[in-house]
């Protein structure tokens, strides 16, 4: 792990000061300073929530790889935290760390090097709204002019099929995972495995636009984007991996699929049907079991319902059990994401097993789709979710990516079918905020 060369390699105090931004002005909107500022930048929503931040820039940061990568980037920043001296009027929000690593812990292909396998970074300048006031703080500098115009307008929803937008070849190539997956699964290797597979489109869209479409769209997930130059990951996930608020752990296991539908008869009957399948409900337990196990060889005492619930999305339904624990001293909100990452819900269980299988078969590189992206202050608090309802932009095109969850019973082509209503949720959002689309 290695500083990078904008990060502070001292010792030395970061001042950072902290101002309320007036609420009537553009200004006020995370998101127009994105738009204003383009390029090396972390973005992060929750519209339910009513909390929206936007970091610009960095102060400081590093780049933590390898098999220690989540305990390096906890040291790292606990001295970043420690260094940080915050001038702020009362009831001002703390500054917030952002981090993000890849799924695995290997060197990254060429699409997403510009992002490397983690970062860990102190952005220069933050903007936070919550609870209709607005905060920014700037460390170590001034943060130049603000946002002169307010975000875009978010874009009507568009109807997309996926199979429009891939050929025939990868579809196949999809189906013959899940095959493999089976046999395996048959044999006693594996309990699940979850085979992933993404499309391309030649198309970049313009990236202020597509998050505010997705805010707009989605306001029960995090709309998150990470952007380095002409690279930015963007979404909009459901999935929450660990939130710390006040000494309390909120988790969830989140497995089991079904799709919505317009009339409210047949909605409701889709989410009956996925409550009592058998075939869902073994494919939950097994997040549900490797969640809570995880937690208690930290010494946690979690507490979950026995019976899950329905999470209602856009154009499609989980099986959703939430977990909540109280969190012993000596634990902080990295050392949660290390021990929760990757669940069963996108790696597959046993996870090594799995992990040969995908390493073997799938045939594309992952990068940080379905991998731990949050933020975290000096309180402890913070949250990461798994970047999930994602999709990398690159300078000249857009990769979108989407996996389902594979058991026995499980049959091709439904599965198929169910990463095409995954890959729905960006795809339509992506070719609206795209030129020429």
């Amino acid at each position: 792990m290695a500083l990078n060369p904008l990060s502070h390699e001292t010792d030395d105090v970061l001042a950072a000061t902290t101002v309320e931004l007036d609420a009537s002005t553009a200004a006020a909107d995370p998101l127009a300073w994105l738009a204003a500022s383009p390029g090396d930048a972390w973005y992060w929503e929750v519209p339910e929530d009513d909390i929206a931040w936007v970091g610009l820039g960095r102060a400081a940061s590093v780049q933590p790889a390898g098999k220690e990568r989540f305990a390096d980037a906890a040291l790292v920043a606990e001295r970043i935290l420690d260094r940080l001296v915050v001038e702020a009027p009362d009831g001002a929000p703390l500054p917030r760390l952002a981090a993000g690593f890849a799924f695995d812990r290997n060197e990254p292909d060429e699409h997403w090097r510009p992002l490397g396998s983690g970062r860990l970074v102190l952005p220069s300048v933050q903007v936070l709204r919550h609870d209709g006031r607005s905060w920014m703080t700037v460390i170590d500098g001034r943060p130049g002019p603000g946002p002169s115009t307010p975000a875009p307008l978010p874009l009507e929803h568009l109807e997309v099929d996926p199979a429009d937008w891939s050929d025939d070849t990868g579809r196949e190539h999809y189906r013959r995972l899940i095959r493999l997956a089976l046999d395996a699964i048959g044999r006693g290797d594996l309990v699940k495995a979850v085979p992933c597979r993404s499309i391309s489109i030649d198309l970049r869209p313009d990236l202020p636009l597509l998050l505010a479409t997705l805010r707009s769209q989605y306001p029960g997930c995090a709309t998150f984007c990470v952007g380095d130059g002409a690279t930015a990951f963007v979404g909009a996930t459901p999935e929450r991996l660990a939130a710390l608020r006040g000494g309390r752990l909120h988790t969830a296991a989140l497995a089991g699929s079904a799709p919505r539908h317009d009339d409210p008869t047949i909605d409701a009957a889709l989410g009956q049907g996925l409550l009592t399948s058998p075939k869902e409900r073994n494919e939950h337990a097994v997040v549900v079991d490797a969640v809570t196990a995880a937690l208690e060889g930290l010494g946690i005492d979690p507490r979950h319902p026995i019976e899950p619930e329905l999470l209602r999305l856009h154009g499609i339904q989980h099986l959703h059990t939430p977990i909540d624990a109280d969190l012993p001293d000596g634990i902080g909100l990295l050392d949660l994401v290390g021990a929760l990452h990757p669940t069963p819900a996108v790696s597959g269980h046993p996870a090594d097993l799995a992990s040969g299988l995908r390493s073997r078969h799938e045939g594309m590189e992952r990068g940080w789709f379905a991998g731990p992206v949050g933020w975290l202050d000096a309180a402890g608090d913070g949250e990461f979710r798994v970047a999930l309802r994602s999709a990398l932009v690159g300078p000249s095109g857009t990769v979108l990516y989407a996996g389902a969850g594979v058991v026995a019973g499980s049959d091709p082509d439904r599965e198929l079918l169910e990463t095409d209503v995954k890959l729905r949720a960006m795809l339509g959002p992506v070719l609206a905020a795209s030129e020429g689309s």
